[in-house]
């Protein structure tokens, strides 16, 4: 099957990975609030260039469609887009970035040269919720609050769809363009948001590459764990303890991951919704086969330990065969594309013979080639 029919041929897997929101409460990662809750939207297939069709018109083709690009046919500037906070123009392309989120940081890191974002927030400076802490240490750290974020000296600010309207309207009576992303944490989503940022940003070649690549991976994956059938599939549970216990369910990102992977996630089965709150005798009912555990390694080895050492648990399969995993944050609970990451480490947890890669590798940045 021709690698772009990606979207019909594994819409079930776009259709189980919805609503972020609860997933990042739960685990304490993105410094987001949460996610968006308008229906998921579809993306745009790629459009394969053939030798006489121009750059540009094969950049507009891709375009068209994606959420939020008002004239994909308009590759000059000005230029619009529509985010939650409606319209908005952006006069010139930026040069001084500054997102509200690590999970946009990831993708905007992803497609412009670092000089081009002016500071970033505490949580993409903190290797437990991001794999791109490394890159940007030597950058200033901004609170969210609108005075901080205003003297980054940014011009162009990427809010969060749960940001408050009060806090965007304050950056924006400063003069300060913001777009408020209305993102969509299921796979078409994700490659949304790149191309739609990329289009913010005016890298629209380089954003159709990631995006290229990221689908690439995406369905190297499913392709074989999307054959599977279910009686041969784990159940899975994405349990985390912070001041309480928290079970992934239907319409977390959790269950996409799961789902993609190759699992039977554990919360779903047992009609649990979003990222709620549960006692140990959830797991015992959910009788899982995995546990992962996507937390930092010191407090979710200790939260590993307290599971493993507990008597009501000691039939549970996971536990009595000792398959409980501490599982990355940055790459299980960020609120961007590197969650395909997450999908690869799952399902070499799950499926090694198949998925013998152990860690998988970070997507390109801007200016590399993809890896």
């Amino acid at each position: 099957m021709a690698k772009h029919r990606w979207f019909k041929r594994f819409i079930p897997f776009a259709l189980a990975a919805v609503a972020v929101t609860a997933f990042i409460g739960a685990c304490g990662g993105d410094d987001d609030d949460g996610g968006s809750t308008a229906p998921a939207v579809t993306a745009t297939a790629s459009v394969p260039a053939t030798p006489t069709e121009s750059a540009q018109k094969r950049v507009q083709e891709r375009l068209q469609g994606v959420p939020g690009i008002v004239d994909p046919a308009n590759l000059s500037w000005p230029r619009e887009v529509e985010g939650l906070n409606g319209k908005r123009t952006i006069k010139a392309k930026p040069t001084k970035i500054h997102t509200m989120s690590a999970g946009i940081d990831e993708i905007t890191l992803s497609l412009v040269p670092l000089e081009r974002v002016v500071a970033v927030g505490s949580a993409t400076k903190n290797p437990d919720t991001t794999s791109f802490a490394p890159l940007v240490q030597g950058l200033p750290t901004a609170a969210r609050e609108p005075e901080a974020v205003v003297a980054t000296g940014a011009e162009l600010v990427i809010a969060t769809p749960t940001q408050k309207a009060d806090v965007v309207a304050a950056i924006e009576g400063a003069g300060v363009t913001v777009i408020q992303l209305n993102l969509d944490p299921t796979p078409a989503g994700r490659l949304n948001a790149i191309l739609l940022l990329g289009y913010i940003y005016g890298e629209e070649e380089r954003a159709i590459a990631l995006a290229d690549e990221v689908q690439a991976r995406y369905e190297k994956v499913v392709s074989v764990t999307g054959k599977k059938s279910e009686a041969d599939k784990p159940v899975v549970a994405s349990v985390a303890k912070y001041t309480t216990v928290t079970m992934a369910g239907a319409g977390s990102t959790g269950e996409g991951i799961i789902t993609a992977a190759g699992g039977r996630n554990a919360g779903t089965t047992a009609g649990l919704k979003g990222n709620p709150q549960i006692g140990l005798e959830a797991i015992v009912a959910a009788n899982p086969d995995v546990i992962i555990i996507p937390m930092p390694a010191e407090a979710g080895g200790k939260f590993k330990a307290e599971l493993l050492a507990e008597p009501s648990l000691a039939t549970v399969p996971a536990v009595k065969n000792g398959k409980v995993y501490v599982v990355p944050p940055p790459l299980y609970t960020t609120n961007s594309f590197a969650n395909v990451r997450a999908v690869e480490h799952l399902a070499h947890i799950l499926w090694p013979s198949e998925f013998p890669v152990a860690d998988p590798p970070q997507f390109s940045l801007a200016g590399q080639a993809a890896r």
